[in-house]
């Protein structure tokens, strides 16, 4: 349906002035137009229309003044891409890059860490590119993070030390870091923009944690408050005859938002430990990347979505991709046919398990009626059951009282590719100069405090499968 700016709020005109194509303004301002042919608009809906049109002036102009001279910001060619849009490479992208590929050479950022920057460059708005390939290029300079290092050291007088080339590394973090929280909702006042390399939402992976989301789910990397993205159940064919007309195959389509929210870690360091910069970059870096996965794992599991990730044991909960034990108030062995049956074919190929490692033994102690282990490729790494990968998932549920009347969420069967986990770029920390003890006397210590922002959601339930196993007191 399309967009009626005369009846929306003014936080819809808001969010949709930020995401409107060319087309899409043109369309609303000809509905207030049309609407309102000898009024005076005013209010909100006015603010909408003078920012709309002035939105929609400043592109043409700056599109004119591209196509004249045939070329890009930067001043390199436009390269017309397959599907016929312009996609501009040009410096800015080129020296985030060079940024980047010089970071994994030093061996500070994983490769991985690597193509998710390099795909934040290459898709989504050109705003949100090109904003991405200046915090790509102030947040990896080495001399900033040299400077970051000395201000962690000594938040009060740290920046004395700073050479020349840290100075000026640190004014541009902070011009970048002002335009991210400008874009921002949700923006915060102080605070120092963290070195790429330091960065969870780079640099984050499952490794070290029980919590398999990350490595099988869609992780996607954002500039802005939200990520969108497009579903839908599929198009229809048809055999047909001749001269028959066709069916309309329209497939109904879907655009789940998922926001992200702020999460933080807070870790106190020594005086000691602050007079060795590089190795307490090290040492801030394993510390609060740890924390801030442990948090996000549970929030990717069981978080509420109020304040928080809308975990996929929550998105499930109560929908019909939600399927009760065969057995009473406690799990049997043919549950794990049930779950696997119900999940629709076109789901099948991609589909794995994830479950607590206590459930995931009472399924490899199954035995048939000679004594056989039911499923004994449980027993082998890595773990398969019905000939689909087994994930260990610490978070969901792994005991069951049956003297208490609750839903024990035990077991997920699916395809983790409809599961999604956003990462805003552009974390922030604090640091804090001096800590005190109870009495309101000096520790010795400085403080980091680190705050980030992600989210999560199911952008298909039916995509997924997931055991309950109900219990009444």
């Amino acid at each position: 349906m399309p967009f009626d700016p005369v009846r929306a709020s003014r936080d819809e005109l808001k969010n949709f002035l930020e995401r409107a194509s060319r087309p899409e303004l043109m369309a609303a301002l000809q509905t207030i137009d049309t609407a309102f042919p000898d009024q005076e608009i005013t209010g909100h809906l006015g603010g909408f229309y003078d920012a709309a049109s002035r939105a929609l002036l400043d592109e043409i102009t700056e599109l004119r003044a591209l196509v004249s001279r045939g070329s890009t910001e930067d001043g390199t060619p436009f390269d017309r891409s397959a599907s016929g849009g312009f996609q501009a490479r040009g410096a800015a992208y080129d020296r985030a890059m060079r940024t980047v590929d010089a970071a994994v050479q030093r061996g500070q950022l994983p490769a991985y860490g690597a193509e998710r920057v390099e795909t934040l460059l290459t898709t989504g708005l050109p705003v949100s590119r090109s904003l991405t390939a200046r915090w790509a290029t102030a947040a990896g300079d080495p001399a900033y993070e040299t400077a970051f290092a000395k201000l962690a050291s000594d938040p009060e007088r740290g920046h004395l030390l700073w050479t020349r080339e840290e100075g000026d590394a640190y004014r541009r973090a902070v011009a970048v870091r002002d335009e991210m929280r400008a874009m921002s909702l949700t923006g915060n006042a102080g605070g120092h923009m963290v070195p790429l390399t330091l960065d969870p939402a780079v640099i984050l992976t499952s490794d070290g944690s029980a919590n398999p989301l990350r490595r099988i789910s869609r992780v996607v990397q954002t500039a802005t408050n939200e990520w969108r993205g497009v579903t839908s159940a599929g198009a229809t064919a048809e055999w047909i005859g001749e001269s028959q007309e066709v069916a309309d195959g329209s497939p109904v389509l879907a655009q789940p938002a998922i926001p992200v929210h702020k999460g933080d870690s807070f870790v106190p360091y020594s005086f000691e430990v602050g007079m060795d910069a590089v190795d307490l970059l090290g040492e801030l870096r394993l510390v609060l990347v740890d924390a801030a996965d442990q948090l996000m794992a549970t929030g990717y599991t069981t978080g509420t979505g109020v304040g928080q990730p809308t975990g996929i044991v929550t998105a499930l909960a109560g929908t019909s991709s939600e399927i009760n034990t065969g057995g009473t108030e406690a799990m049997v062995a043919a549950d794990a046919y049930t779950l696997q049956n119900a999940l629709g074919a076109r789901w099948q190929p991609n589909a794995q398990w994830v479950a607590h490692l206590a459930t995931i033994n009472t399924f490899a102690q199954f035995e048939t009626a000679n004594g056989s282990l039911k499923f004994p490729e449980l027993r082998v790494s890595p773990r398969q059951l019905l000939g689909r990968p087994m994930n260990e998932l610490s978070n969901m549920d792994g005991s069951i009282n049956a003297a208490a009347t609750a839903n024990n969420y035990v077991m997920i069967y699916g395809d983790f590719n409809n599961f999604v986990i956003v990462d805003r770029i552009g974390t922030q920390m604090e640091l804090v100069p001096h800590l005190f003890g109870a009495n309101r006397r000096p520790t010795g210590q400085r403080g980091a405090f680190l705050w980030f922002r992600t989210g999560s959601d199911s952008v298909n339930d039916s995509a997924f499968r997931m055991l309950d196993v109900p219990t009444t007191a």
